[in-house]
């Protein structure tokens, strides 16, 4: 049986990956559309692997049959009218 987790082993190694990563899911959950290449494009689905001490992420995106790193993508900032409901990022 285990216990609880310590707060210092719940914490990301790389916090600002860790957010883009929230934020590629959410723009997926949420249908919201992302920029890669300077176009505006829709997540199909998102594949994350462990890649030594850190997270990669690959992003598929509609109607384009390869994968692209997750950190290509450029995350749209939402127009809610000034509300936010979480940090957003360009990249």
């Amino acid at each position: 049986m285990t216990g609880p987790v310590a707060d210092t082993e719940d914490a990301p190694l790389d916090l600002d990956a860790y957010r883009h990563h929230l934020l590629l899911l959410k723009s997926m959950h949420c249908a919201r559309p992302v920029i890669h290449q300077g176009l505006q494009q829709f997540i199909k689905a998102l594949t994350l692997n462990g890649s030594g001490g850190s997270i990669d992420m690959i992003v598929y995106l509609s109607g384009k049959r390869d994968g692209v790193d997750g950190r290509e993508i450029l995350i749209k900032p939402s127009n809610n009218n000034g509300a936010s409901d979480g940090p957003e990022t360009e990249n």
